[in-house]
C-alpha cells in the first residue's frame, strides 16, 4: 500500500506541474528488445516488444514522460523439458528527461503489470497449464540519444514479481511525432 502511495503522490506532482506549463506536446512510439539479467535470466529468454512514450515540453533542457507497452520474454528450452511459458510486462511508467545536447538521462518511476502463464505435459499425461497476473513496483533508468526525430536508448527496467526484485537491460528505438 505504501508504494502505491508513494506513486501516486508521484504522479500527482507530475500532473499538476504538466498542466503549470505551457509547451510542446509529443508522442514516440518505438520497438524494444529486453536482454534480461539476475534471475529473471535463468528462466525467460531475450524479449521484444513495442512501446509508446508521450513526452510534454517544460523548457529546452527537460521534459515530463509516460511510457506505456508490452515486452514478451519467452521461457528458455533448457529450463524444463515439455514446458512452454512466457511473461508479459506492461509498464505504466512517469519521468522526467533532462537533455544534454542531444544525449538525455531519464529516471522513470510507476506500475508494472506482469503476466506469467505456462504450459505443459508430463510423462505422457494430458496438457496443464495456467496464467496469473499481478501489478507492482515499476522503474526504469535510461540513457539516450536524440539522431533528429530518431530516438535511441539503452535503459534498466526493474519491477516485483512473487517479492523479488527482477530487471532487464533494453534497448529501444523510437520515432517522434509533435502533436501540437
Amino acid at each position: 500500500m505504501k508504494k502505491l502511495l508513494i506513486i501516486g503522490a508521484f504522479l500527482t506532482a507530475l500532473t499538476h506541474f504538466s498542466f503549470a506549463q505551457e509547451g510542446n506536446l509529443r508522442i514516440n512510439p518505438a520497438i524494444k528488445v529486453g536482454v534480461p539479467i539476475g534471475d529473471l535470466s535463468e528462466v525467460y529468454g531475450m524479449g521484444i516488444g513495442i512501446g509508446v512514450k508521450g513526452l510534454y515540453s517544460l523548457n529546452s533542457d527537460g521534459e515530463l514522460t509516460f511510457s506505456t507497452g508490452y515486452t514478451r520474454f519467452g521461457l528458455k528450452n533448457s529450463y524444463a523439458d515439455g514446458l512452454k511459458g512466457s511473461l508479459g510486462i506492461i509498464p505504466l511508467l512517469a519521468g522526467y528527461r533532462h537533455h544534454l545536447e542531444r544525449i538525455y538521462i531519464e529516471p522513470q518511476l510507476g506500475l508494472s503489470i506482469n503476466s506469467t502463464s505456462l504450459k505443459g505435459s508430463f510423462m505422457g499425461m494430458d496438457s496443464f497449464g495456467g496464467s496469473v497476473s499481478s501489478t507492482s513496483l515499476g522503474y526504469a533508468a535510461t540513457v539516450g540519444y536524440l539522431l533528429g526525430d530518431i530516438d535511441l536508448s539503452l535503459s534498466y527496467q526493474g519491477f516485483s514479481l512473487s517479492s523479488q526484485g527482477l530487471g532487464f537491460i533494453g534497448f529501444r528505438v523510437g520515432y517522434q511525432f509533435k502533436l501540437n
